[in-house]
């Protein structure tokens, strides 16, 4: 006996085998048990999703002898004709080949004559969006009013190509793409009647390259019988599909993320020596960043990509998605796919886009640290102690530096600022930064005057280990300043028409008023705990107790 494959012979002939649609078989069997079938019905949905299936399981049911019944018994004449296809009652036409005027004419003059077996004579019209317009027109008369004894199931993968005229003489059901866990189940049943030896992440590997479509799926499977030469692994699965394995892509998205230039392009260079397609590759890419955005999303218990899920930030995934992105689009129009790749990993791991985030991150979790370490000091035991108040800047300090401006110095200083975004070495980078997001204001003989919108990163700025930095960045070229001071913005605003006012009104070097600036570091001065013994002692004997060391 020849081979069938796979999808043929386990084709469903039953509603309880049919997988997935749930919502529409339910809806037919009602219509079965209660008797109320329509005259036309329009199946749309993708491929391999269980239209025609579907189709002819509902013509086997409306004709079995065992009626009023939610499913066809399969046993009587009438189903093991219709199955074995020696009944004439129920009529496939392909309307890819069959789609002229002149075949729906010879159709619509066949369907006055009774069934020969069952109750209902039914057409099944596959791909009908092939239909020529001048088919759809000789066909809407008979649709919309053909005898009692006929059924008509439209069935189309490009619903929007059917006339609204034909939609609305139909009873329409939208056919969704099946769920991978109901593709598995499936094929683990396959599997187990043919006693197949493959591994549970390859059936998984399988159900998942189908994208929903569940014919694909089991001639994906049996494709991979004949490849693998025992058992069939997960890696059989992609080389047969042409798919990217997830140890490659967690590979990959490994080198890309620590910026390692060669290993991503020799990643790259073994994908494509082993037949992979470019467009696959991006795509399973896209995939793979998918899967990691929604399980560092919903915290899965069991993330396939368990290792990059701390490692890579939500910017970080966005901005390669929006690259990869572009660059689906780019490669449609160009003989040079591979080189649009390789630019594109170039611009994943090198572009100033991605270096920002960098910048954010390490803030991020700068700010991460020092909030944690503000909770272990407050969960620390209290010691008793006096504070005080050190100003960090003072008011004094702010009208030495605009009393004895130097414009000259600022200018000079003010020419580089910009550049302190990407200051190129690395144990000053952070430290530039800072200051980047900060404004030069005013500079004096050897004093700056910065301004910050937020006092956190003013206080970070005045820091002694910060202050050693900032001066080394600032005189790298030549000795321009020896120290500097920063306040905040809205306090800067205030002076400076202070300022202003003073200067205007005759004094050539204000004196400004007493001004809060709200910088200040607490100095603890811990007062020393009196041992319990001398407590002890002088309860007893009193103000005669006296203590030597």
């Amino acid at each position: 006996m020849a081979y069938v494959a796979l999808y043929r012979a386990y084709r469903p002939k039953a509603f309880s085998e049919v997988s997935g649609q749930k919502v529409i078989i339910k809806t037919l069997q009602n219509a079965l048990l209660h008797d109320k079938i329509a005259h036309a019905y329009l199946f749309s949905g993708p491929r391999g999703t269980g239209k025609t299936s579907i189709a002819k399981i509902f013509a086997k049911a409306v004709n079995c002898i065992h009626q009023p019944n939610n499913e066809p018994c399969n046993e009587c004449d009438v189903c093991k004709g219709i199955d074995q296809g020696n009944i004439g009652d129920v009529i496939e036409i392909d309307a890819a080949s069959n789609n002229g005027v002149d075949e729906i004419r010879d159709l619509r003059d066949k369907v006055k004559y009774m069934p020969s077996v069952g109750r209902y004579k039914v057409y099944i019209i596959d791909e009908v969006h092939m239909l020529s317009t001048g088919a759809f027109n000789a066909l809407l008369k008979t649709l919309e009013e053909p005898p009692k004894h006929v059924i008509f199931i439209l069935a189309t993968t490009e619903i929007h190509k059917i006339p609204s005229t034909i939609l609305s003489r139909c009873q329409r059901f939208d056919f969704k793409n099946i769920e991978t866990g109901d593709i598995v189940v499936k094929l683990n049943e396959i599997v187990k009647k043919e006693n197949i030896n493959i591994t549970p992440e390859a059936v998984y590997a399988v159900a998942e390259s189908a994208e929903g479509g569940l014919r694909d799926a089991i001639s994906l499977l049996d494709q991979a019988i004949s490849y693998a030469d025992d058992t069939i692994e997960e890696d059989d699965i992609h080389q047969v599909f042409g798919s990217v394995s997830r140890q490659s892509l967690v590979s990959l998205l490994s080198a890309i993320s620590s910026k390692e230039i060669p290993n991503a392009m020799m990643i790259l260079k073994e994908l494509l020596a082993e037949g992979k397609e470019i467009t696959r590759i991006v795509n399973d890419l896209i995939l793979a960043l998918r899967d990691l955005l929604l399980e560092k999303s919903m915290k899965s218990a069991n993330p396939k990509y368990r290792d990059l899920v701390s490692t890579f930030s939500y910017d970080r995934i966005y901005y390669y998605l929006e690259v990869l992105n572009q660059l689906q689009q780019d490669i449609k129009w160009t003989h040079q796919k591979r080189a649009y790749v390789e630019l594109a990993l170039v611009k994943m791991m090198e572009h100033q886009s991605i270096k920002q985030i960098d910048y954010d991150a390490a803030i991020t979790d700068l700010k991460q640290n020092i909030q944690e370490l503000k909770e272990q000091i407050k969960s620390q035991p209290k010691q008793v102690s006096k504070q005080t108040k050190v100003p960090l800047v003072t008011i004094k300090q702010v009208e030495m530096i605009l009393n004895h401006g130097d414009k000259d110095k600022k200018t000079l200083l003010q020419s580089g600022w910009a550049h302190l975004k990407d200051y190129p070495r690395a144990h000053l980078k952070m430290i530039a930064y800072l200051f980047s997001q900060s404004e030069l204001e005013a500079v004096s003989d050897d004093t700056m005057l910065v301004v910050c919108d937020d006092i956190n990163l003013c206080k970070r700025l005045l820091e002694p280990e910060t202050k050693k930095l900032a001066l080394e960045i600032f005189n790298s070229k030549q000795h321009l300043v020896d120290d500097f001071v920063a306040i905040l913005k809205s306090d800067w605003i205030v002076i400076r028409e202070i300022y202003k006012d003073l200067y205007t009104k005759g004094q050539k070097k204000p004196k400004l008023p007493p001004y809060d600036l709200k910088l200040y570091v607490e100095e603890q001065n811990e007062e020393k705990k009196e041992p319990e013994i001398v407590s002890l002692a002088k309860s007893y004997f009193g103000d005669k107790v006296q203590i030597k060391e």
